[in-house]
């Protein structure tokens, strides 16, 4: 009992911590960061490069971004069905405040 208790437990711990997103900034630069958890193609709260173009839309519409990154999430390569299979997705873009 207590091996399927903590494994539900780790399940549940993990769904959560992969719903994560938020931003920092200071000095005039920022970064925005997303994440999910993805199982069979299907994104767990929501798909994060979604999710950090929202939030980057909200708070830093002066905003120049410089660099963003983002787990791939196609079904034509390797890692990127891997991924989609079960993986954790996370998207990250960093810039410029612009005030």
């Amino acid at each position: 009992m207590n091996k399927k208790l903590i494994t539900a437990a780790l399940a549940i711990a993990t769904l959560t911590l992969a719903s994560c997103s938020g931003m920092r900034q200071a000095n005039g630069h920022y970064t925005v960061h997303a994440e999910s958890f993805r199982f069979f193609g299907i994104c767990i709260p929501a798909d994060d490069q979604e999710t950090a173009a929202k939030l980057h839309a909200a708070n830093f519409k002066n905003g120049t971004i410089i660099t963003q990154g983002s787990t791939p999430a196609d079904w034509t390569s390797f890692w990127g069905v891997l991924g989609n299979i079960f993986g954790f997705h996370s998207t990250v873009i960093s810039g410029k405040t612009g005030s």
